[in-house]
């Protein structure tokens, strides 16, 4: 993945991003790719009960906000997050595991990409709904360009400009091992948004999110590619990583 011009303003997210993953973005392989999910039980047990539409899903389709085509996940993106309702998703390479519930389909319990189960949905002559004793659990993937920077700006909900950040509020309950080096990043609304994704875990059980860096461990294996970058949200139902994808970064390396 090749390194594309900056402007003024990622220049700023480029320094602000290296004080989370400790070392500036350049340092990474420019040839790599990477990608973002997001994961949240309650709204993945919910896209199944309502028994959302698979077109869109069996065409690889990707989903901008409002979500015309699939209007559910708005719904429930718009109730569950803040900053995952305004990305673009990527419907055919997100990732979908359940139980096997005797429903027999190959696959389900390691996680397949959503076109793949949306065909083998459409073949059978199922709908969603029938899945939904099989405790499915959905990773939504971002679209992004396959840049560290690209997913780094979505996953920190910075991609849309210094127009739509977060306040600090309320202004305590940072992580004291983020609070001083965020502190630091010399754009105040920048710092202040940074510092509301990176509570510590009390806190972030209400408001914001609580920064796991490159540990991997609280995604209980669940994600197929090493971990760069991760947070928590709430009472640890909700949680979002930047990853770095094997090859053009199409399927899974490994299973849950």
């Amino acid at each position: 993945m090749t390194a594309t011009p900056r402007d003024a303003w990622d220049d700023t997210l480029a320094r602000a991003f290296a004080v989370l993953l400790g070392k500036p973005v350049d340092e990474y392989d420019p040839n790599a790719s990477y990608g973002v999910y997001y994961c949240c039980d309650d709204l993945s047990l919910e896209l199944f009960k309502k028994g959302f539409d698979i077109g869109p899903v069996v065409r690889g389709e990707l989903v901008r906000a409002p979500f015309p085509t699939i209007p559910i996940l708005g719904e429930l993106l718009e109730g569950w997050d803040e900053i995952a309702p305004h990305w673009t998703i990527d419907l055919g390479r997100s990732l979908f595991y359940g139980e096997d519930s005797g429903h027999g389909i190959d696959g389900l319990e390691g996680g397949l990409p959503g076109a793949e189960l949306g065909r083998i949905l459409v073949e059978r002559g199922m709908k969603p709904a029938d899945l939904k004793q099989a405790y499915m659990t959905v990773m939504l993937r971002a679209h992004t360009d396959g840049s560290l920077m690209d997913a780094m700006r979505v996953a920190t909900g910075t991609l849309r400009g210094p127009d739509h950040l977060f306040p600090l509020e309320p202004a305590y309950g940072v992580d004291p091992r983020w609070d001083g080096p965020l502190s630091s990043i010399a754009h105040p609304g920048l710092s202040a948004h940074l510092r509301n994704l990176c509570r510590d875990e009390d806190t972030a059980r209400a408001d914001g999110a609580f920064y796991f860096g490159s540990d991997a461990g609280w995604t209980d294996d669940a994600l197929p590619y090493p971990v760069v970058a991760g947070w928590r949200f709430g009472e640890a139902q909700a949680w979002s990583a930047v990853v770095r994808l094997p090859g053009s970064g199409g399927t899974p390396t490994a299973s849950r």
